[in-house]
């Protein structure tokens, strides 16, 4: 996946990095941060921001060459040691 690539509604990406290491939890997440996820094993970088909801941590992509302007909303959530990433349909 580029960042050319279309993303899959209701696919679920896996998150290999956060800020350069592997996750270790979803605390990992809030704040500004780096999240690298894999598509069919091809890895795309996403800059943004991520805050604590119930089931996850809600994650803002922002574009930096548009300000920083938010241009996706991610799901980000852990199971049994494994962290997925849901892009989100928000209106």
């Amino acid at each position: 996946m580029t960042e050319d690539d279309p993303v899959e509604s209701g696919l679920s990406y896996a998150v290999t990095h956060i800020d350069g290491h592997a996750p270790g939890s979803l605390d990992d997440f809030t704040g500004e941060v780096q999240v690298t996820v894999t598509k069919h094993g091809t890895p795309t970088q996403l800059v943004g921001v991520g805050g604590e909801v119930a089931n996850g941590v809600r994650f803002y992509q922002k574009d930096p060459s548009l300000n920083d302007r938010d241009i996706r909303v991610w799901m980000i959530t852990e199971s049994a040691g494994n962290f997925r990433a849901q892009p989100l349909s928000v209106f």
